[in-house]
């Protein structure tokens, strides 16, 4: 569809019940100077406040389209921007919504995904504020072989686009890095927005990524690239992210804390078995105490058992980590 075209980055935005944001969604994009053709794969999942028709009204205003399919799963329009000529969209409004069917969008942009050398992600409701946040995720990632995600500081705003605050969240640019991020994700948990990043597109391709419960999370897609290869972290701010009450996180926290739970298992038994990146002794070690930690911590001793069951050197260090963990919690009494 999208001719002799190669388009250097796809642009992963699935949306619903958006209406109100996914204008400046597509603004964002738009506005992005690349040196490369990019495409954004705008995945309207058959809103029902009126989103569709906005999306449609604005690839009319800024789009020359250059064709369109219809199946019975989706309308496909495939445009160029009337002025940015490296910027394409092919939105997708879906006929009926397949989160809730539980089916796979993947498929419906295979034409663009196989050929892209990376994949950048931004929901309907987040937006993008650097023109050359592209470029230099690109850039950087061209540079940098070993690494296969980059990443950005960003800002949070309210329903109207105002600052606005969200302790936990704000606390992640501090463990934000570039180099091996493995150790800081076990400990931690996901401190990666979405909205933000750059991934290589192999990782969707690994056993680890495809093998996963829940893998369209974001902590998911994180992990998955963090059994490759090492991040690249850039401090520039280039997006914002909308915090609103109405969110799927907020809205099912505790079936959402189920999820992370069951994706956290899934990657630490990866690793504990060797399906990941090659790990010095030092480091292997290493993982296996902050996972066995984990354990402990999050009093989960569904982890510790099947880590334990599968992997006889996490036997071997379960007491030290177990004396690392008290040492710690005694440390924050004192």
């Amino acid at each position: 569809m999208s001719g002799q075209t190669r388009h250097k980055v796809i642009v992963l935005c699935p949306t619903f019940n958006h209406a109100h944001y996914i204008v400046q969604a597509m603004d964002g994009f738009c506005m992005q100077q690349t040196s490369f053709p990019f495409v954004c794969t705008i995945i309207d999942d058959a809103s029902i406040d009126g989103e569709q028709d906005v999306i449609a009204q604005y690839l009319q205003v800024h789009f020359s389209v250059e064709q369109t399919e219809e199946t019975a799963d989706y309308r496909l329009a495939f445009a160029r921007h009337k002025e940015n000529a490296n910027c394409h969209f092919a939105v997708l409004l879906l006929k009926y919504n397949h989160f809730t069917a539980k089916k796979s969008t993947l498929p419906y942009m295979s034409r663009w995904y196989d050929s892209a050398d990376y994949m950048a992600m931004c929901e309907g409701d987040d937006y993008w504020t650097e023109p050359r946040k592209l470029q230099l995720q690109a850039d950087a990632l061209d540079a940098n072989p070993r690494a296969v995600m980059a990443f950005t500081n960003f800002r949070i705003v309210d329903a109207d686009g105002k600052p606005t605050k969200r302790p936990i969240i704000e606390l992640f640019h501090k463990h934000s890095h570039s180099g091996d991020n493995l150790p800081t994700l076990l400990r931690r948990g996901n401190y990666v927005m979405t909205l933000t990043t750059m991934y290589r597109n192999r990782i969707w391709q690994t056993e680890a990524y495809q093998s996963c419960p829940h893998h369209w999370l974001d902590f998911s897609r994180t992990m998955a690239a963090a059994l490759m290869g090492d991040f690249i972290w850039l401090p520039e701010v280039t997006a914002s992210y909308r915090s609103l009450d109405t969110g799927l996180v907020r809205s099912k926290k505790l079936v959402i804390r189920q999820m992370v739970k069951d994706v956290y298992h899934h990657y630490a038994l990866m690793i504990v078995t060797g399906k990941c990146k090659k790990l010095s002794f030092a480091e292997a070690v290493r993982v296996r105490v902050l996972i066995l930690m984990r354990s402990f911590k999050k009093k989960d001793s569904k982890l510790r058992e099947s880590v334990l069951q599968a992997d006889f050197p996490s036997r071997l260090l379960m007491p030290v980590a177990f004396v690392i963990w008290k040492m710690r919690k005694l440390k924050k009494f004192i």
